[in-house]
């Protein structure tokens, strides 16, 4: 009898959150179809509809509770065990964190529509697919920029017990939210060309990984081309995030930053518009 009771409790509970989910789906829907509604207002209901998505289910939740625990061991390992009044080791792993979470985040965006069959019912609304495919990413970086915000105690914690310098801090909550960026663009294109969150999720790791990567020594070490060292240097995510972290703003790092973000958001729109007249 209990474990039909409990089994009734989560069906119960199951079917309240699709309810929700349904319901505010619906109300986007007639929202979207005002033929009055601007492309500012456009973006905001659909980045307000999936950013309400992440805490409809339990993904915001275990995302943002296992960077905090992560970003808590290291910040106080280094602050107690160590007895340093650093951020510095934080912002040194955000970009490892980041490509385990980000492809978690993002793999649901285009994904879930194709699996539901909701891909025909969102394209036939009167919102462009540059307004849908930025609004989507918005919604990943607002989530990114929520758990960077969970970790701003520690630099004041730092600052009180020690001499901190804040040049460096400002430079990593800007490298990693540019960075976070970057990876939020690669998984929502990704997410665009595979038809389950799993998939979508393992090829954005995959993906982000080489970007950040690529130009690190242990890889540009073995290349003995002038040319194709300069290059990888140059693309790699990673020298450009540790420039910033630094504390120097380099325009051509923020620059870089912003256009990798918008040549795989024109990539997404690109992939939707195909799949759109299939």
């Amino acid at each position: 009898m209990s474990e039909k009771k409990n089994s009734g409790k989560k069906d119960n509970k199951k079917s309240e959150e699709e309810s929700v989910a349904s319901s505010e789906k619906e109300s986007v829907k007639n929202k979207l179809n005002n033929s009055e509604i601007s492309i500012l207002s456009s973006f905001r209901i659909v980045w307000l509809k999936e950013l309400k998505a992440f805490f409809y289910s339990p993904t915001a939740y275990v995302i943002l509770s296992g960077f905090v625990l992560l970003t808590s061991w290291l910040f106080f390992d280094t602050f107690w065990l160590r007895n340093e009044a650093s951020s510095r080791p934080l912002f040194d792993a955000l970009p490892k964190i980041f490509l385990l979470i980000t492809p978690l985040i993002t793999m649901k965006m285009w994904a879930d529509e194709y699996a539901s069959g909701t891909q025909d019912q969102l394209f036939s609304l009167p919102v462009s697919l540059g307004v849908l495919t930025t609004a989507k990413l918005a919604a990943c970086i607002t989530l990114i920029a929520i758990a960077l915000v969970m970790t701003l105690p520690y630099p004041f914690m730092a600052e009180y017990y020690g001499n901190l310098d804040w040049g460096p801090v400002i430079g990593g909550y800007t490298g990693a939210l540019l960075l976070g960026s970057a990876y939020a663009a690669i998984g929502i294109f990704i997410s665009s060309l595979t038809r389950t969150q799993i998939e979508a999720a393992f090829i954005t790791l995959f993906a982000a990984g080489i970007f950040y990567f690529i130009g690190e020594s242990f890889f540009v070490d073995k290349i003995s081309s002038q040319g194709t060292l300069y290059l990888l240097s140059q693309i790699g995510l990673g020298a450009r995030f540790r420039s910033i972290a630094r504390g120097v703003f380099d325009i051509r790092d923020l620059v870089y930053y912003l256009s990798f973000t918008a040549l795989f958001i024109v990539l997404n729109v690109s992939v939707l518009r195909y799949r759109k007249w299939m």
